[in-house]
């Protein structure tokens, strides 16, 4: 009762268990969009994800995976967002907003891994299906996720291709500047600036449109009027930037991005070779101090600079801008040595991590393997013991048969013994009366013939014999053996154990149990045990 108690508390709190743990991969999945810091949280509080189904693992390690994306983390340690994937693209019916989940974060995953190629041909394969099924949407996100993987390995051509398609597929330009300015700095890089005014100008043109016309404010316009500056054009790139200027004039929210348009002009008209106009922004610039050391690109951008303009203006340099300035060089580059030095470790002790892993799930594959040879070795030995076992049954069976058989004729000779001997009036040891004597003088008077068995009772033995179709039994004082001795004068009265003299002509059948022998006897139905020691005599009597 008490482990049948016992086991409905269990499954009670396992049902709870699970029941909490589907609640808390819920809440994170609500989350992990907005919030994704707390929905790891969440996800951290689940307890008993192995006794979860397989569905709620998949959503488990996808929700992990989306909220590690969100917090900007590396995704190189959440190999189970394959099992996500995995799951998702066997199970039925497809639940395509999942199935597309599942896939960009495994994509992100191989990406993470430094492997580029696993993540673009998993997308791409996503793409072709999606097409061939005709879902809009799902085209669309592919699409965004070739062209980001394009983008983060500096694949132009590719980059190009996607967006191009994301573009087509979209409604031209509307809502992609991030791209067209992509790729207008990809070409620029790639050294091919007309390419490059060509994207950027694409991306301008979307202005009265654009979802996002900051973003085309801040970046695009600032970044084309500085390749056209790069390129010679320096009055055409002077107007684009003092166009910028005046927009963020209008805005507060522009307020951040008026320094470094400011610097910019400074910096153009200084190569023009104007350098009042150069100084004239300059001195609009907020004056830094050096009161710290902080490493910051724009101000030492404006250090930079303003060197080479008070050198233009006086033929001197001012050599505690340069000394700020190689001070901020010096920090920025030991803090890049110190990050990858940092990475560097990282790898090497994920590296060492895995490789534990690795080891770790070989000795758990021997040892597993060795557990299935040893049950099955346990197995096989089994089935040859009962093989073994039912073999040996069988062999006794026929040898009960046998001596079954053999003692029916034995008793039924002896039958035809007594009526021949009847019928001449010889006298049979077998069938005479005997006198049984005691040790204190006692007597049993038996009729050979019909006693049954006899059984030693302490100092006693008790005599069962067929007396007027009735078994009764006589106690005498004797031991067991001076019986014996006193009634060899029959054969078919035999030891079969130590406590028990039986009458072979009183036995309905021999039985077997186990790895012993017993004797039913006729008449009480009682069994008589054989002992191992008296077996082969009770054999050989029987044969004999």
């Amino acid at each position: 009762m008490k482990k049948i108690i016992y086991i409905i508390a269990s499954l009670i709190f396992l049902t709870a268990c699970g029941h909490s743990d589907k609640e808390l991969i819920s809440d994170a999945e609500n989350l992990v969009k907005l919030h994704p810091d707390s929905a790891l949280k969440t996800l951290n509080k689940v307890e008993n994800l192995g006794h979860l189904p397989d569905e709620w693992v998949a959503r488990y390690w996808l929700a992990m995976a989306e909220g590690h994306t969100g917090m900007n983390e590396a995704l190189s340690e959440d190999s189970a967002v394959l099992f996500s994937l995995n799951y998702y693209e066997n199970h039925q019916p497809v639940d395509r907003v999942m199935l597309r989940k599942a896939r960009e974060m495994a994509s992100s995953y191989y990406w993470w891994k430094d492997k580029p190629e696993k993540a673009r041909l998993l997308m791409e394969r996503a793409l072709a299906e999606s097409k061939k099924l005709g879902n809009r949407k799902e085209i669309l996100s592919y699409v965004v996720a070739l062209a980001d993987l394009a983008f983060h390995v500096h694949d132009l051509k590719a980059a190009t291709r996607y967006s191009e398609m994301l573009m087509k597929l979209d409604g031209g330009d509307r809502n992609h500047t991030d791209y067209l300015d992509g790729l207008a700095a990809g070409y620029y890089y790639h050294g091919d600036v007309k390419k490059s005014n060509e994207y950027s100008l694409r991306a301008i043109a979307t202005l009265p449109h654009a979802k996002d016309s900051a973003h085309i404010w801040i970046l695009v316009i600032p970044n084309y009027a500085d390749v056209l500056i790069d390129e010679g054009k320096i009055d055409e790139g002077i107007r684009w930037h003092e166009k910028a200027l005046e927009h963020y004039r209008q805005s507060e929210i522009y307020k951040n991005e008026i320094p470094e348009s400011i610097f910019s002009l400074s910096h153009a008209y200084l190569l023009k070779g104007d350098k009042q106009r150069a100084k004239y922004y300059m001195d609009m610039l907020p004056r830094i101090t050096y009161d710290d050391y902080r490493y910051d690109p724009f101000r030492f951008n404006i250090l930079s600079h303003k060197m080479v303009l008070d050198y233009a203006l006086t033929g001197k340099y001012n050599v505690t801008d340069i000394a700020e300035y190689a001070n901020g060089v010096y920090k920025a580059r030991s803090k890049r040595e110190a990050i990858a030095k940092a990475k560097q470790e990282s790898i090497r002790k994920l590296r060492e991590h895995e490789l534990l892993l690795l080891v770790t799930q070989q000795k758990l594959f021997i040892f597993f393997l060795l557990l299935t040879l040893g049950q099955l070795g346990v197995i096989f030995s089994l089935s040859v013991f009962l093989r073994c076992r039912k073999k040996k049954i069988l062999e006794k069976d026929v040898e009960m048969h046998i001596l079954n058989n053999k003692l029916q004729k034995l008793q039924q000779q002896n039958h035809k013994t007594e009526e021949t001997s009847l019928s001449d009036e010889e006298v049979n040891p077998c069938q005479s009366t005997i006198v049984l004597t005691g040790t204190t003088n006692d007597t049993i008077k038996l009729q050979l013939q019909d006693v049954i068995y006899l059984e030693a009772v302490g100092n006693y033995v008790k005599v069962f014999q067929l007396q007027d179709g009735v078994v009764k039994n006589e106690m005498i004082r004797s031991t067991l053996k001076q019986i014996e001795q006193q009634l060899s004068v029959c054969s078919m009265i035999v030891r079969c154990h130590r406590a028990f003299l039986v009458n072979l002509q009183q036995v309905e059948r021999i039985l077997s149990k186990s790895s012993s022998m017993q004797l039913l006897m006729k008449h009480c139905n009682e069994t008589i045990p054989v002992s191992r020691s008296n077996m082969a005599q009770i054999k050989e009597a029987i044969k004999r």
